[in-house]
């Protein structure tokens, strides 16, 4: 048991490590991490295997899904995966929302995806506890590689939808906001479970590369809201660090991207970074649409100087 548990505080410190090199402005305490993977991770499986195990008794699923699984019958596999992925995401998502109200601190965009991939973490790396139980410890690097990134990028999904949430449409409730991409994260986890189901390598190989491109997808919108933190200064690159003029397009010293934010974006004075939805400039203390209005107006007595 102390290999088992070893192995899996080393995997999951592991990938914990990698997804934390994201928060690179305003980086999370570790120890709010820690609680958010260990209470969100134990109470979405708790809650999701009592729900798994009710459905297969249900179905009369009575063998083991990954030796035997075409002898259940494609109709009854198809709603298994459908209920899982369903069951599984709304779990993971509802308890994301539930510990970051009261252990995290949500102040930037990425914060939403870097809590609920940590739940995703925490879960899988339970989940893989019980697998370690049930079939050895020779599980356990195969987890870590396969189903421990797809449940962190099944959770990135509505991770983004939770930065939504939180600082695009903060007066609406978060569920309102979030169903679209838990339905759509719950539909894809189902399809990559379904797909390994049925035990081909072709189809194997199609939900392995599913899971990836969507691991990939997770990776461009963690790099895309790491742009969007608060705490950057106008013209700060979100990726070297360095300043440049307010109204620069491109970092001078690394080449990315800037400005192609949506959530915080820099006050039209030039001084300070606000948010499109509910914040005041520091610095002016006028409102985003304040501060384009007078920037607007601006400009155009200052054209009609000039003509």
């Amino acid at each position: 048991m102390l290999t088992t548990l070893g192995a899996i505080v080393v995997g999951t410190g592991l990938w914990l490590w990698i997804l934390r090199r994201y928060d690179r402005i305003e980086p999370e305490a570790l120890r709010y991490l820690l609680m958010v993977a260990v209470l969100g991770g134990l109470g979405s499986v708790s809650v999701a295997v009592l729900f798994n195990e009710a459905v297969t008794s249900l179905l009369d699923i009575r063998v083991n899904l990954f030796d035997n699984a075409l002898r259940v019958g494609v109709v009854r596999l198809l709603i298994f995966s459908l209920f899982v992925g369903l069951n599984e995401e709304i779990c993971k998502a509802v308890a994301t929302v539930y510990t970051t109200r009261r252990f995290g601190d949500l102040n930037e965009p990425i914060d939403a995806m870097i809590y609920a991939m940590t739940v995703a973490l925490g879960f899988a790396s339970i989940e893989n506890l019980i697998y370690a139980t049930r079939f050895g410890n020779e599980v356990l690097l195969v987890r870590f590689l396969w189903p421990v990134p797809a449940h962190m990028a099944y959770a990135a999904v509505w991770g983004y939808g939770l930065a939504r949430a939180r600082f695009v449409y903060p007066e609406r409730s978060r569920i309102s906001v979030m169903w679209p991409s838990v339905l759509l994260a719950a539909v894809v986890h189902a399809a990559a479970n379904f797909l390994l189901f049925l035990q081909a390598t072709i189809t194997a190989m199609i939900s392995l590369a599913a899971v990836g491109a969507l691991a990939y997808l997770a990776h461009l919108r963690l790099r895309k809201l790491v742009a969007e933190s608060p705490f950057l200064e106008p013209g700060e690159c979100p990726n070297c660090r360095n300043l440049n003029s307010p109204d620069a397009t491109e970092c001078v010293y690394c080449g990315t991207v800037l400005l192609d934010t949506t959530m915080f974006v820099n006050c039209p004075c030039g001084q300070a970074r606000i948010s499109v939805t509910d914040g005041n400039c520091h610095v002016c203390g006028r409102s985003f649409e304040e501060a384009s209005v007078a920037a607007t107006q601006s400009g155009n007595l200052g054209l009609e100087k000039s003509v």
